[in-house]
């Protein structure tokens, strides 16, 4: 089904919605709670098949890692995948970053990331690592993505690779999103003081860090991220923040839940909750992005993809199947 014969679609059987879902707010299911999320991000996929929200080939790849976990949504994916296909073939997938983003969504899909859009893009990763570990000139970020692609497509990213990670870790627990911690110029927060260095440690680069360590072979970390993402946990609703300051989001919250389930080790009490408050209308299904005072702002594409997985405690790398049952549609919001 086209993307703009889903919308209408959806709207149309809004009361049918409705009348499904259980009566009272604590009997919705996490499973529904995706399965709803996951049809509002379908519902604004775009006729090309791209769901744009913080990027075009980023987003969309990350909306079939929701699709994937969430159960369903078939033509959703067909259609996304189409539109990668797309831009690979264009040359639009070209940085390391983009590449882990399409590899990781082309294996969840059952798809073969070695042959896609006329490329091998995990040789073309691969071929990027240089003799210390660093995968190319990427920012720490883009490295720890590179590492859960080659996972995701079933190969040890190796020893360098890995040491690379962790020696980039800061003193304070997590991880900056651009450059690795150097201990002449920066604080324990991987801040050297300048007007230039934007970047200290993060809750979102440390979860995807800590995802591509736990799932392959890894040494000791220099200091134990999960006392970070402790420390910035936000007091006021309960989630994580970005970093300290910004209050809880949901982007922020969903990768902790999901370095949480990578290390195999229960979300802090609450957290979960936090999560689930950012997905106040379930006949809508989109979680906001943050709150508006006390109260979620609007449904947001970006922030609603990246819960999906999470709220089904599901890390990266996410392999082919999974999902939690038929698809459901979203009257919109």
């Amino acid at each position: 089904m086209d993307p703009m014969r889903r919308r209408t679609v959806a709207i149309i059987t809004a009361a049918i919605v409705l009348l499904a879902l259980p009566a009272t707010a604590g009997a919705v299911t996490d499973a529904e709670r995706a399965d709803a999320g996951a049809a509002y991000i379908a519902a604004q996929q775009r006729p090309n098949g791209s769901v744009p929200a913080f990027s075009p080939v980023g987003s969309t790849s990350d909306a079939v890692l929701a699709f994937v976990a969430a159960g369903g949504q078939r033509s959703a994916i067909r259609d996304a995948l189409r539109f990668l296909r797309a831009q690979v073939r264009k040359g639009h997938v070209s940085t390391v970053g983009l590449r882990a983003k399409v590899v990781q969504a082309v294996v969840a899909a059952g798809r073969d990331a070695r042959s896609f859009g006329g490329e091998n893009l995990v040789r073309a990763i691969r071929s990027r690592i240089r003799d210390d570990g660093h995968i190319g000139r990427s920012a720490v970020f883009d490295h720890a993505l590179a590492m859960l692609a080659l996972e995701a497509a079933g190969l040890r990213p190796g020893r360098a690779v890995a040491g690379w990670l962790l020696d980039a870790q800061c003193p304070v627990g997590g991880w900056s999103y651009d450059a690795p911690y150097d201990a002449g110029a920066d604080n324990r927060s991987c801040f050297d003081g300048s007007k230039d260095d934007f970047f200290t440690a993060d809750t979102n680069t440390t979860a995807y860090a800590v995802m591509a360590l736990e799932h392959g072979a890894r040494g000791a970390y220099a200091t134990n991220p999960f006392a970070f993402f402790r420390d910035a946990r936000d007091a006021t609703h309960g989630g994580w923040e970005y970093s300290p300051g910004f209050g809880t989001d949901t982007n922020s919250t969903a990768l902790v839940i999901q370095a949480y389930a990578s290390a195999d080790r229960s979300t802090p009490s609450g957290g979960r909750v936090a999560l689930r408050a950012l997905q106040p209308d379930i006949a809508c299904g989109g979680w906001a992005y943050s709150y508006e005072g006390d109260t979620p702002g609007p449904a947001n594409v970006g922030a609603t993809i990246a819960a999906v997985p999470a709220v089904l405690r599901l890390a990266f790398p996410l392999v082919p199947g999974g999902g939690s049952g038929a698809p459901r549609t979203s009257r919109g919001c």
